[in-house]
Order: C-alpha cells, then structure tokens, then sequence
C-alpha cells in the first residue's frame, strides 16, 4: 500500500474514532439533560397532583370515612378538573392495593418493581422508575398523600418521555449521515494533502532511481526546512559523497592501471635493449670498442632497474613500516641538506637560498630529509641553466609550513594533479635522461601523509614551481 493511502486511511480512522466518541458524548450529554429535566417535571407534575388531590378531597368527601369509592370518586374529580386529558395516575391504599387507575395498562408495575419504586416514598420524598411499553418510554413518580384524618395513601403519576428517546435516535441519525458526509469530504482532502506533501519524497525517490541507473550527477531539490527538506539535504549531503568516493574509486582503479602499465614500459624499454645487446655479443663477432659499448649499456640499464627496485622497496616501506618521530631541530636539518647539495648545485650554476625558523619539530628525520631533497633535486632538474633554488620555513598558526621553490620551467596546469602518481612523469624523456622513474614525487606524498601533513604545488609555466609541505600543530614540540 502506497504511503499516501496509508496516511490518509489513519488519518479517516483517526477522525472516524475522535468523533464518533466525541458525538457519542455529546448527544448523551444532551439526552441526558434533557431526561434529567423531564424527570424534574414529572416531579413536579406528581407535587402538583398530590396537593390537588388532598384539595379535592378535602372539598368532596371530608369527614367522610377512607373507602375505595371515595378515593375513586375524588380521583375521578380530580382527573376530570384537570386541562390535561391525557393525565394518567394510580391511587394506592395504604396497603398498596390499588384503589384507583386510568393508566389504562391495568397493570402498573407488579412484584418486586412496585415494591422498588415505593419503597423509598415517605411523607415528603418521592421516587421515580422508567418503564419502557410497547408505545414508548414512561417515567411513573409516587408519592404519599396524607390526608387530614390521618390516613396516608400512596399517589403514582405516568409521563410519557418516549419523545425524548426519539430524538436521541434522531439525533444520532442526523450525526451518522453528517459523519459519513464529512468522512467522504475529508477522505478526498486528506488523499489530495497526502499527494501535495509527499511530492518531495516522490522526487527523492526519482533522483535515487537515476543515481542507480548511473547519473551520480542526480540531486534532489530542496524546497522547505521541514523534517522532508532536511532528508533531501542530507540525501545530496549522502549522493555527493558516494560521487567523491565513486570518483576516488576510479581514479585509484586508473592510478592502478597506470601504474601497471608505466611499471611493465619501465622495465620493457631496457630490458629489450639489454637482451639485444647480450644476444649479440653472443651470436657475432665484435670488436672490443663495440663489446665495451655493449656491456656498458647493459650495466647502465641494469643500474637504472636496480635503482628502480629500491625505489618501489622505499615506497613499499613508507607504507607499512611504524615512524619513529622524535624532536628535530629543523634549521639544522635544513643546514645538513644545503651541505650536501652544494657542491652540485654550485657546478651546475644553482643558487640554494635557506631561510628557516628555528623551531623544533616531531619527525622521522631522515624520511623528512629525503622529502625535501628529491624536492630540491626536482627543482633542479626543472632549470636549464642558471637558476635560484630556495628552502624557507616558518611556523604558522595552525603549525609548520616548509616551502620548496624553484625559477625552472614549471608545470603545466592540467599535470599537477597527477603528479604524485606512481611513475607519471611530466616529461618523461627527460626525466629518463637524468635517471628519473616517477616515484619521487609518490614517495615524499606518502612521507608527509605518514606526518598527517599535506603537501600542495602551485607553479607557472616559464616562471616555476613552489611546493608548500604543511605539518600541523601535532608536529610542533
């Protein structure tokens, strides 16, 4: 069953329940307001004819002895002075025998009824009991009639109420079709609410269908601030991640590829010319200058895949091996690497310029150390001719930053985002040509990874390029 029909199926019982006990309620309310009025009057009715019969009484047969005649015969007065001809009693002796009725059911009340409703009649209190006939409804009051030699009887009066039930039935009729009225009303209501308010949901559910068939692009809109908007914000909150993370996915399952592939022309290239080589110096006849050329090739080849191999040990260990950190002063390790790199970089015409804050920092030196030298030897392999390499570093405000900039030729725009990929080289001819294979750039990113820093390049093509290695407070000591 649709969710709609749900709502608007609850929402009719629900109605259904409240007003049905709610009209219940109130038509009882008034039908017993009404009854407890008529019970009054019937009351007073019976007041009003025990005085009128001690008056006539009084004015017909006084003095005369109590006998069944007499009653009779004042009771017959009494009916007949009355304007109500509808007027119905009974007269009872003192002994409860009945000595006087225009009831016309002959019967009153019999056994344990009778005894019910005079039991509680006294001289000044009187009783009242519904009997229900086959005509109706009727409410028979007594009282004690006390005459002035004494002798008390007993005075029943019917009044019929049988209208008071008929329009409680009525009442409940009217309210029946008036609820089923409404009921039919609120239904369509309720179904066409249902449909309005549940259009987003319905939205909700189109866009999850089309980021199922494949459009991760696919977003609901969000048009209110309610429990509904914040479900569809938290649904393109959920779409964008699982977009990122398909994207990563991807990216990781093309970096992969890439990596296979650039590995296998990585040890392809040489290792065809190292054969070549070897198969000739085996099958033919050289000379001794052209077995010197041939054996120095293959050990260079042999040298470069040797260097290779460690290349993928150190990026294996960068991954799996536990760090070490420990408090390093970072002026002094910055003053340990101008050291080493001055001589090339002085023979090459480079100029290495250090500025660094002396701040002692939590690190795995000499991982850190390596970072920062395939940085600067980047560097210099990115300028033709005479160029400034420098080294800076200055504590900030959310920790360290360590710069690496060069004036090479920098790189282009749409590269630096591969650039730490596993042998991805910007220009790979020239990166073979001065012993590169890629894995630099992938090794410092898993070293700063392992710091929990980040580091980011920013260059311009012609002027160069600037490497930012961020380390957070967490590195500070």
């Amino acid at each position: 069953m649709k969710f709609s029909w749900k709502i608007c199926f609850s929402t009719i019982l629900l109605s259904l329940i409240i007003f049905s006990i709610g009209g219940y309620v109130l038509i009882s309310a008034l039908f017993q307001s009404t009854y407890d009025r008529e019970i009054l009057n019937a009351g007073e009715e019976n007041r009003m004819l025990q005085y009128s019969f001690v008056a006539y009484w009084n004015t017909s047969v006084q003095g005369t002895e109590l006998s069944e005649e007499n009653i009779r015969r004042t009771a017959e007065n009494m009916v007949s002075g009355m304007t109500d001809s509808a007027l119905k009693i009974r007269i009872l002796g003192p002994d409860r025998k009945v000595l006087y009725d225009n009831t016309r059911t002959g019967k009153g009340f019999a056994g344990e009824a009778e005894e019910t409703l005079l039991e509680n009649v006294t001289g000044t209190s009187r009783s009242h009991m519904l009997q229900m006939t086959e005509e109706g409804y009727e409410v028979w009051t007594a009282s004690m009639v006390c005459l002035e030699n004494g002798e008390n009887l007993y005075l029943e009066s019917v009044r019929d109420i049988t209208e008071v039930f008929a329009d409680r039935e009525s009442q409940y009729g009217i309210y029946r079709q008036w609820m089923l009225g409404l009921l039919a009303a609120q239904s369509v209501f309720c179904y066409l609410m249902a449909v309005w308010l549940l259009r987003p949901l319905r939205r909700l559910s189109r866009s999850a269908k089309r980021i199922a068939g494949g459009n991760l692009s696919a977003r609901a809109r969000v048009e209110s601030g309610d429990e509904i908007g914040d479900l569809a914000a938290d649904f393109n909150h959920m779409a964008d991640n699982l977009e990122r993370q398909f994207q990563e996915l991807e990216d990781a399952a093309r970096r992969q590829e890439d990596f296979i592939g650039s590995f296998a022309h990585e040890l392809k290239t040489p290792l065809t010319s190292m054969i070549g080589y070897a198969d000739m110096l085996r099958t033919h006849q050289v000379t001794q200058e052209e077995q010197f050329q041939a054996a120095n090739y293959i050990f260079k080849e042999g040298k470069r895949l040797e260097a290779l191999s460690f290349k993928l040990l150190d990026l294996m260990v960068v991954k799996n091996q536990e760090l070490e950190l420990r408090p390093v002063k970072i002026r002094w390790m910055a003053e340990d690497i101008r050291g080493m790199l001055q001589p090339s970089l002085k023979k090459a015409g480079i100029v290495l310029k250090v500025v660094m804050e002396d701040e002692q920092l939590l690190l795995e030196p000499d991982l850190m150390k390596t970072v920062l030298l395939n940085l600067l030897d980047n560097g210099r392999k990115a300028i033709d001719g005479e160029g400034t390499l420098y080294l800076l570093g200055r504590k900030e405000e959310e920790g360290f930053a360590l710069y690496v900039r060069d004036t090479g030729k920098g790189i282009p725009k749409e590269e630096l985002s591969r650039i730490t990929e596993a042998f991805y080289m910007v220009d790979k001819s020239r990166s073979r040509q001065q012993g590169g294979a890629g894995l630099g750039l992938a090794i410092c990113a898993e070293i700063v990874k392992r710091h929990e820093g980040t580091m980011k390049f920013r260059s311009i093509p012609g002027k160069g390029t600037m490497v930012r290695i961020f380390l957070p407070k967490g590195g500070l000591v």
